[in-house]
């Protein structure tokens, strides 16, 4: 890593917790990017840059939006630069859960996974 990265994730601020089925999740917010943690076992986990521009950008395509899939929004989505799979678009709704921006739900059998509500974004000032 360089240290540029380092430097960025140490004066991180500490955003929230989303608790999924299996695994919590921890976001921090950075300069550039949110920084998504979650711990596999217990001394072992994984960490995930994403970047502000990406979480904002599917906050403006898809702020309102009722019922979303991280699939639905991972086929939907123009720029691929920011959305590339399931799981880019997956780790973007959980910031944005954590930020307050979207709310989710267990999906009803036969379907499987979460559905996402998203928040219309707030006009500038």
């Amino acid at each position: 890593m360089s240290k540029t990265l380092i430097g960025e994730i140490r004066q991180s601020a500490f955003v929230a917790e989303v608790v999924a089925d299996r695994q919590t999740y921890y976001v921090l917010d950075g300069k550039k990017h949110y920084v998504l943690i979650n711990f596999s076992a217990q001394r072992t986990g994984y960490l995930n840059l994403i970047d502000k521009r990406a979480v904002d950008y599917v906050q403006k395509r898809f702020g309102g939006q009722k019922n979303l899939t991280a699939t639905a929004l991972a086929d939907r989505v123009t720029k691929r630069q920011f959305v590339r799979d399931r799981l880019d678009a997956l780790r973007i709704l959980y910031v944005l859960e954590a930020l307050g921006q979207a709310s989710r739900r267990r999906a009803r059998p036969p379907a499987r996974g979460f559905l996402f509500n998203l928040k219309k974004r707030r006009a500038s000032a």
